[in-house]
């Protein structure tokens, strides 16, 4: 990815020490109508003081199986920047996707922006595979050190979304907890809104804006979930050959959202 030429860190590694997430999350999805569900977690690794490495992974059931992972190679400054590259991947009823680029994260204070973009090949399960653009990106606001609130939009394959979610930590301790929840929109005006439960493990006890920007990035094989990362994916809506493409939003890995052919 081409790190060995990025700046060293001014203060603190990459990577503060071993840890980890496990999240579970459930809502519903409004077009077309379901209960959905997911389980994710992540391992995050310092590689020295300068590099970290995570993988990512989840499953998620709504219409059918769905399965995503993905792994980062980084280097931060804790207190200015996060700057990789990162590969994931979707399996879903019907297709899977692979999409890769940079991700980047940028703080200011109690603002974070957060991006992730590249290119994704989808390949569904019959007919020919295609390739095109993605990219995702949030901006958000801790307005106390355990309480997180962030907006973010993402492109796939042609089908955007919009997403707003909170994320609050209860407690420093051996196992800290945080509860979360998401409601994302649409460009087909679909509506998912999911709540969740994500449990902390491995360092020192710290604050939620801390491990964000101590510990593990953010987990991109949600992300690309709903075109693979967010969070529950949804089977492709099918359509005849004499109507438009009918697009469906899948929940947090990977991409936001994407386009059934």
């Amino acid at each position: 990815f081409g790190l060995a030429a990025l700046p060293a860190r001014a203060d603190g590694p990459a990577v503060s020490a071993p840890n980890g997430k496990i999240e579970f999350d459930a809502g519903a999805l409004s077009l077309p109508t379901s209960f959905v569900g997911r389980f994710a977690g992540t391992l995050t690794l310092p590689v020295g003081d300068a590099f970290g490495v995570q993988a990512d992974f989840s499953a998620a059931h709504s219409a059918g199986f769905t399965g995503s992972t993905a792994l980062h190679v980084f280097t931060r400054d804790p207190q200015s920047y996060l700057i990789g590259g990162t590969l994931g991947a979707v399996w879903r009823p019907g297709e899977s996707i692979i999409a890769a680029g940079p991700e980047a994260e940028l703080y200011f204070g109690r603002w974070t922006i957060e991006a992730w973009a590249g290119a994704a090949m989808v390949h569904p399960d019959s007919g020919a595979s295609h390739n095109g653009a993605f990219a995702m990106g949030d901006l958000a606001y801790y307005p106390s050190d355990n309480f997180r609130v962030s907006t973010g939009l993402s492109l796939l394959a042609g089908y955007s979304a919009l997403h707003l979610g909170p994320e609050y930590l209860f407690g420093n301790g051996a196992l800290p907890f945080a509860l979360t929840g998401d409601a994302r929109v649409g460009q087909d005006r679909s509506v998912l809104a999911t709540i969740g439960l994500r449990l902390y493990f491995g360092g020192p006890p710290k604050t939620l804006i801390l491990r964000h920007r101590e510990d593990d990035p953010w987990e991109r094989g949600g992300s690309l979930f709903p075109a693979v990362r967010g969070a529950h994916p949804q089977a492709p809506a099918k359509s005849s050959s004499s109507s438009p493409p009918v697009c469906d939003l899948r929940l947090e890995l990977l991409v936001d959202g994407v386009c059934a052919p």
